[in-house]
């Protein structure tokens, strides 16, 4: 069964609310289509940050070749993805667990 997510978007950000819905879901879309290679357990910080920097160069042939091809806004959901996955790897190390000032974010 599906887990359902709720947030706020800041008023400050809110006339942007529309295209974080759509890049939130193609997000997880692509999470979703490539969660059998289970990223942030297998592969390195470094591999992940390999990763990340060819999804840019990809990004940036996509928009040579036709930027007006949905596969541009895939390919920026492949790049937040990769951050994601190194994200979900720094806190599998513990990193953030330990705030002395109190005032993380991360909960």
């Amino acid at each position: 069964m599906a887990t359902t997510i709720e947030m706020k978007v800041p008023d400050s950000i809110d006339k942007f609310s529309t295209y974080l819905y759509e890049f939130f879901d193609l997000m997880l879309h692509k999470l979703d289509v490539n969660s059998h290679k289970d990223t942030p357990s297998k592969e390195s910080l470094g591999r992940i940050m390999e990763l990340l920097l060819d999804e840019v160069v990809e990004f940036e042939d996509q928009l040579k070749e036709d930027k007006f091809d949905l596969n541009s806004l895939v390919e920026l959901a492949d790049q937040a993805n990769f951050s994601f996955l190194a994200f979900v790897a720094l806190r599998k190390d513990g990193v953030g667990d330990d705030d002395p000032k109190g005032d993380s974010k991360l909960g």
